[in-house]
C-alpha cells in the first residue's frame, strides 16, 4: 500500500542519496479517460521504492480525463492534475509539467501505455552514473517497436533522418525523438522551452546545458484503447520545430558536434 506522500507504507527511499531518488512523473493527456487509471497505477507500482509525484497535465479533455483524476485521487498528495483550458498540445503540456514539478528528476511518459511504466526504475537508476538526460530508446539493442505498419516505420525513419541531418548535436543519440525520457530538473533552469509539435526532447537536447546522456532500451507498443493523436498536422508541426531549432542555433552547444550517448543494454 502506498501512503499519501507517495512512499509505500513501511518502505524507505532506495539508493544512497534520497534526493537522487525523488522523481516527478509528467503525464500529458487529452481524451485518455480509458487509460489514465491504468497508467497512474502502474507508475505507482513501478515506483514503490522511490519518493515520487505524478503530475497529469490535461488539455481540458472532453471525455473528462481531468475530472476522473481529480475525483479518483482526491486527497492523495502523490497524484495531482493540472487542467489547461487555454493552451494545448503535447509538447507544451510537458513543458508545463516541468514547471509544476517539485522533485529533482522529471520523467515523461505517455498516457496511452505505449511507454512501459515498469521501465521507469531503469531510467531513474541511470542517474546514479552521472547522467543528466536518460532516454528510453527504441533503437538500441533490446529496444524496438511492436505492430507498426511499414508506412509508419518509414515515416518514423524519415523524421529521424531529417532531425539528425538538420540538428548535428542529435547525431550521437540513437533515439533523439523519444517521448519517454527523464532529466535532471536543474538542467531546465533558465531555459526557455518553446516546442512546436510533439518532440520536446529535441528542444531539451538542443537548448539545455548537460554533460551526459544515457539511453535505456524499451519496446514501444501500440495503444490498446483510445484514439491516436498523430495526424498530418503533427508531422507538419515537427518539421516547423526542426526548422525553428536549426534557425535558432544550439544555445551554446557546438553546432557541428554530436552528443555522445551511453547505452544501457539489457
Amino acid at each position: 500500500m502506498t501512503d499519501r506522500s507517495g512512499v509505500p507504507a513501511g518502505a524507505t527511499v532506495a539508493g544512497p542519496d534520497a534526493d537522487e531518488r525523488s522523481v516527478s512523473i509528467i503525464i500529458p493527456t487529452y481524451n485518455e479517460r480509458e487509460n489514465i487509471e491504468q497508467v497512474v497505477e502502474r507508475c505507482r507500482d513501478a515506483l514503490a521504492e522511490y519518493r515520487f509525484e505524478i503530475v497529469v497535465i490535461d488539455d481540458d479533455s472532453p471525455d473528462g480525463t481531468w475530472r476522473f483524476v481529480e475525483d479518483e485521487y482526491e486527497g492523495l498528495e502523490a497524484v495531482r492534475v493540472v487542467r489547461r483550458t487555454e493552451d494545448s498540445g503535447l509538447a507544451t503540456a510537458v513543458s508545463r509539467g516541468f514547471d509544476e514539478a517539485t522533485y529533482e528528476l522529471c520523467a515523461v511518459i505517455d498516457a496511452d501505455l505505449q511507454h512501459p511504466p515498469e521501465k521507469l526504475p531503469e531510467l531513474i537508476a541511470a542517474f546514479d552514473s552521472g547522467a543528466d538526460i536518460v532516454i528510453g530508446s527504441r533503437h538500441v539493442p533490446g529496444g524496438g517497436v511492436e505492430n507498426w505498419s511499414r508506412f509508419r516505420r518509414l515515416v518514423s525513419r524519415g523524421a529521424m533522418t531529417i532531425a539528425k541531418l538538420a540538428l548535428p548535436p542529435t547525431r550521437g543519440i540513437s533515439d533523439p525523438m523519444s517521448g519517454f525520457f527523464a532529466v535532471r530538473r536543474e538542467i531546465l533552469t533558465g531555459v526557455s522551452l518553446a516546442p512546436t509539435g510533439y518532440k520536446i526532447l529535441l528542444e531539451i537536447l538542443l537548448k539545455c546545458d548537460y554533460d551526459r546522456v544515457v539511453e535505456v532500451p524499451y519496446v514501444f507498443t501500440e495503444r490498446e484503447r483510445g484514439e491516436s493523436k498523430l495526424s498530418a498536422g503533427e508531422y507538419l508541426g515537427f518539421l516547423e520545430h526542426v526548422y525553428d531549432l536549426r534557425r535558432g542555433g544550439y544555445a551554446g552547444r557546438n553546432p557541428h558536434a554530436a552528443v555522445s550517448a551511453d547505452r544501457n543494454q539489457h
